[in-house]
C-alpha cells in the first residue's frame, strides 16, 4: 500500500492499481487475494499467522475502547487518535511474556508491573498531556469513584485564545479485555471560569458494572462563552488521560 503524494490522484481501479480517498489522503493499493491465501495456509507464513491473531484482538479492544470515548476524542483534533491507542494496547500485550507468540493477552500483560504502568501514564492525546499538572494535589479513590483535586488551581491549564472555561469530568471505565466491552460511568461535568480562585472539587462517578479492569480518566476540556451559552472548543490542549 502506497500514499500518493503527486498531482495525479484517483479512486477506483486503473489496470491492477487501486486508489482510494481517506482522511489520510490518497491512498493505492493492488490486490493481494493471492498472497492472502497462502497466509492463511503455508506453513512459512505461521509467524504472520501469530501476529495477525494477536493484533486482531488488540484491534477489537482499541475499537471498544475508542467508540466508547467517542465524545470526549472528538474534541482533540487528531486523525491518528485510534492508532495511538491500539499502539499503546500493543505495547501492553507485549508485557505478556509468558505466553507464546500467538496467544499473548492484553489481559496478561496487564497483569505484569510493566503492563500496569503503560496503561497508568497513557494520554489519549499525543501532543499535549495536561493530566498531570491537574492532579497537582489530588486524591482519587478509585474503589469509590471520587477524585478529590485540593484547592484546584484553574491556571495550571494552559487555555487557547478566547476560551472562558475549563470543564472537568472523571470517566469510569470497565474494560473487559476478553469480550472484549467496555462499561462508561461519568461524574457531573464542572466547569471553572479561567479566572476563577482555587477551590476544592469532587468529582464522583458511580462505579461501572461488569467484569475487567476498573480504570480511571480524566478529561479537561476548554469551552468558549457566546451570548451567555458555553460551547466546546476542538483544541489540542484539551486533554483525557489516565489518573488511576
Amino acid at each position: 500500500m502506497a500514499k500518493n503524494i503527486g498531482p495525479i490522484q484517483f479512486t477506483g481501479k486503473l489496470g491492477d492499481i487501486s486508489g482510494r480517498s481517506t482522511s489520510f489522503g490518497n491512498i493505492l493499493q493492488t490486490p493481494g487475494g493471492f498472497k492472502g491465501e497462502r497466509i492463511k495456509t503455508e506453513d512459512r507464513y505461521i509467524k504472520t499467522r501469530q501476529l495477525n491473531s494477536e493484533f486482531s484482538r488488540c484491534a477489537k479492544i482499541s475499537s471498544v475502547l475508542y467508540k466508547s470515548l467517542g465524545w470526549h476524542l472528538k474534541t482533540i483534533p487528531d486523525t491518528y487518535v485510534y492508532g495511538h491507542i491500539q499502539g499503546r494496547i500493543c505495547a501492553i500485550k507485549e508485557c505478556d511474556e509468558q505466553s507464546p507468540k500467538g496467544e499473548k493477552t492484553v489481559a496478561r500483560g496487564l497483569a505484569t508491573q510493566k503492563g500496569q504502568l503503560l496503561l497508568r501514564d497513557f494520554s489519549f492525546n499525543r501532543k499535549r498531556d495536561m493530566t498531570p499538572a491537574l492532579m497537582i494535589s489530588a486524591r482519587f479513590f478509585l474503589d469509590e469513584g471520587r477524585l478529590f483535586l485540593r484547592q484546584f488551581d484553574v491556571s495550571r491549564a494552559v487555555s487557547p485564545k478566547g476560551a472562558k472555561h475549563l470543564g472537568l469530568q472523571l470517566v469510569l471505565l470497565r474494560l473487559d479485555t476478553e469480550t472484549p466491552a467496555v462499561a462508561v460511568a461519568l461524574s457531573e461535568m464542572v466547569f471553572m471560569p479561567l479566572d476563577s480562585e482555587r477551590k476544592d472539587i469532587v468529582l464522583q462517578a458511580a462505579l461501572p458494572e461488569g467484569e475487567g479492569t476498573l480504570i480511571g480518566l480524566l478529561y479537561a476540556g476548554f469551552c468558549g462563552e457566546d451570548h451567555g451559552e458555553l460551547f466546546w472548543r476542538r483544541d489540542w490542549r484539551n486533554s483525557l488521560g489516565v489518573v488511576g
